[in-house]
């Protein structure tokens, strides 16, 4: 018996049809992952404080793009690193001036940078975006430079009313601000958003909480204070153990209010 080896042609088409069939495998895959990870979004998530601070933070991926196209009011950006970019972020615009250089050897290091000004994500098709300006300081232009900054995000936080539970605010907030990606303005119940952007704060977080046989949810929603899109809309069912800090926080808190009563008796 002979062994024929195909020949080099043969082996060229099977590898393509394969590698042809693992992209579409992988396309397949990744569009289950994202409607899986929709649905999730939508019935809710659970999980600790922490896990709640995560979630947050895939909402603010470090992104750079450069302006490709202008459209009266809609501006279009080649995102050149940076992906899973939600409707209602705000990106910096910067343009490139004059360039600086060594004080010594006069070699040139960079180039300045001017604040142009704050776009809103409208829509994200990987690798391109569609956003709208808000209150450009100057025109922008194409060639202008896009990121959202690594700087800390100022983040206000508030409960809808001063019948939620206050620990669970100061733990989200401290969650927050464990992550080092965040500067967190905590507000008193019921402050409005209004008083958010007055404090030069980005975005507004209100949580609304509630406890059930012993079980701790919270509804969070999370909008920028530019125009009030809201990015994420939440429902999370709060884990703890007997160990966890938050039952810790939750008895503190009982035991203040204990004291408030019967402050107010005598």
């Amino acid at each position: 018996m002979f062994f024929c080896a195909p020949s080099q042609t043969t082996y060229n088409t099977k590898m393509k049809s394969t590698t042809k069939r693992f992209k579409q495998a992988a396309c397949a895959l990744c569009s289950i992952l994202c409607l899986a990870s929709s649905a999730l979004s939508a019935q809710g998530i659970e999980g600790n404080i922490d896990d709640v601070a995560r979630a947050i933070l895939t909402y603010f991926p470090k992104v750079t793009g450069k302006v490709t196209a202008t459209h009266q009011n809609e501006i279009e950006v080649q995102i050149q690193s940076g992906q899973g970019l939600s409707e209602g972020v705000l990106l910096s615009v910067f343009r490139e001036e004059e360039a600086f250089h060594h004080p010594v050897t006069n070699v040139p290091l960079g180039r300045f940078e001017g604040h142009v000004g704050i776009i809103e994500v409208i829509r994200f098709e990987a690798p391109r975006l569609i956003a709208k300006s808000i209150d450009p300081l100057i025109k922008i232009e194409v060639g202008d430079l896009v990121r959202l900054p690594s700087t800390k995000i100022p983040v206000a936080i508030s409960t809808r009313s001063k019948n939620d539970h206050a620990f669970l605010q100061n733990e989200l907030a401290a969650a927050l601000l464990d992550t080092g990606r965040f500067q967190i303005d905590p507000l008193s119940p019921g402050t409005d958003m209004n008083t958010a952007l007055n404090q030069k704060n980005r975005y507004y977080i209100e949580l609304t909480t509630d406890r059930v046989d012993g079980v701790f949810s919270m509804h969070l929603q999370l909008q920028n204070t530019a125009t009030g899109t809201q990015l994420a809309n939440l429902d999370v069912m709060i884990h703890q153990s007997e160990q966890s800090d938050l039952i810790l926080e939750n008895l503190q808190f009982k035991l203040f209010e204990q004291r408030q009563k019967s402050n107010s008796n005598d």
